[in-house]
């Protein structure tokens, strides 16, 4: 006679067959209760002022480190302490400029002399060129600041799909490694089976079938697990082999969900004047007007007051000091320049173009990951619950097999189904952990500001 027992597992949601000789033992867990979804929450919680911002806390400070000294973020710093100096040297054009130079002449009559003239040059008008040289170097400076933010942002999303990753790959472990579990218990007992002549060779086969294909499956997973550590390790720049533990697992779910109810997808569309890329598309197209001013000021004379100092052998009815007061002009590519500064102007409109462009990209990047946010959280519910029917799937299959009314294949494609159903559940609160990230990131917020761990 069967004996039917209820227990819980600590490993599994759902119980496995243990068959004997002269008795079988059925251990069946009590499906899980569903846990609320992100909208679910807001019927069951209390409602808040503000949720605290979820934080990952081992991964936040890889994330900073990697944000710090990542080649790439170096280089993007490099490139804003340069275009800092270029300021400088744009408003260096406003002092005096001094040039010096001399000479030795000799002729068959005369002796030779030697003199040298020493030039100080002060502009007086540029027409608005030097103002807006200094004005476009100062933007050029702001953007550089700017790009090192993207540059973050970049690096920062790329190191969030490795953790996704590597999440993936852990969750794919666990569950592939607890349903292995149950199928070598499983091997167990139908060798007694067959031995006794319960059952026959080819259900016995057909286990060994599913055991290889899941021994397979638990070492792709592990590889992709090292694979993923080791991309990881190479974007942070250290080994991260001591953080594997706490990376292996993602945010927490209830928080996560408490705190997207309070938010929406118009709270990053607000930010999106202030993200690092639409700014520096901006700043740059304003630059790039600033350099059209100097373009066409360049069409025009400048005034500048000279003072020449001649030192030497000289004639005496030489003056050795002049004043001069004059105009200078560089007429370039003579009309051609006219066709040139139109040229320049389409091109400033187009880039005041990019820059609507870029926003309506960003806008579109935002919504799709709130809703994938959204979509997870969601799923979430409907998964819990299709576990707890997969496990009384199975333990239905168990005791019909026992009763000759279910085949062993039947058995083993529930115990199938409700892998596939853990497996998707643990994914879906991997894509809650990457949207999430994916969100403040794609909405301009990194580490370095104060409100990303508020």
């Amino acid at each position: 006679m069967f004996d039917l027992q209820k227990g819980s597992r600590a490993l599994l949601p759902w119980g496995a067959t243990l068959l004997c000789w002269g008795g079988v033992s059925l251990a069946l867990a009590q499906p899980s209760a569903p846990q609320p979804g992100a909208r679910q929450v807001a019927a069951v919680l209390p409602a808040v002022v503000a949720a605290p911002t979820p934080a990952h806390k081992v991964f936040d400070e890889i994330l900073v480190g990697a944000l710090q000294a990542h080649p790439s973020v170096r280089s993007a710093q490099s490139q804003a302490s340069g275009a800092k100096l270029d300021v400088d040297v744009a408003k260096w054009a406003f002092w005096p400029t001094l040039s010096f130079s001399t000479q030795s002449t000799e002729g068959p009559i005369s002796k030779a002399q030697n003199g040298s003239t020493l030039t100080v040059q002060q502009p007086l008008w540029s027409g608005g060129a030097l103002t807006s040289r200094v004005a476009a170097t100062e933007k050029l400076d702001q953007s550089s600041l700017e790009q090192v933010h993207v540059v973050q942002g970049e690096l920062g999303l790329r190191l969030v799909d490795v953790w996704a990753a590597l999440l993936d790959a852990e969750a794919n472990r666990q569950v592939t490694q607890r349903t292995l579990d149950v199928l070598n218990r499983y091997q167990g007992i139908m060798k007694r089976r067959v031995s006794a002549g319960l059952s026959s060779d080819v259900e016995l086969k057909l286990l060994a079938v599913r055991v290889g294909r899941a021994q397979t499956d638990l070492a792709d997973a592990n590889v992709s697990a090292q694979i993923a550590a080791q991309r990881m390790a190479q974007i942070v720049g250290a080994p991260v082999e001591a953080a594997l533990p706490a990376l292996m697992t993602p945010l927490m779910q209830e928080h996560l969900a408490d705190w997207v109810r309070g938010q929406s997808a118009a709270v990053s569309a607000q930010r999106l004047d202030q993200h690092p890329a639409v700014r520096k598309a901006e700043l740059d197209a304003a630059a790039a007007a600033d350099q059209l001013a100097v373009q066409k000021a360049e069409r025009f004379p400048k005034l500048v007051l000279s003072y020449q100092r001649r030192l030497g052998d000289l004639p005496s009815t030489s003056d050795r000091s002049l004043w001069t007061l004059g105009l200078n002009y560089t007429p370039g590519a003579g009309l051609a320049s006219m066709t040139q500064t139109a040229a320049e102007s389409a091109r400033l409109q187009a880039r005041l173009e990019a820059v609507d462009t870029l926003r309506q990209e960003k806008r579109e990047q935002l919504l799709l990951d709130w809703t994938s946010l959204q979509r997870e959280f969601d799923r979430r519910a409907s998964l819990v619950a299709t576990i707890g029917s997969a496990s009384d799937v199975l333990a239905s299959y168990e005791r019909l097999y026992f009763g000759g009314l279910k085949s062993w294949l039947e058995v083993l494609n529930a115990v199938q189904e409700l892998t596939q159903a853990e497996l998707r559940l643990a994914q879906s609160g991997n894509a809650t952990t990457l949207a999430y990230y994916r969100w403040r990131l794609r909405g301009g917020e990194l580490p370095n500001q104060t409100n990303w761990m508020q």
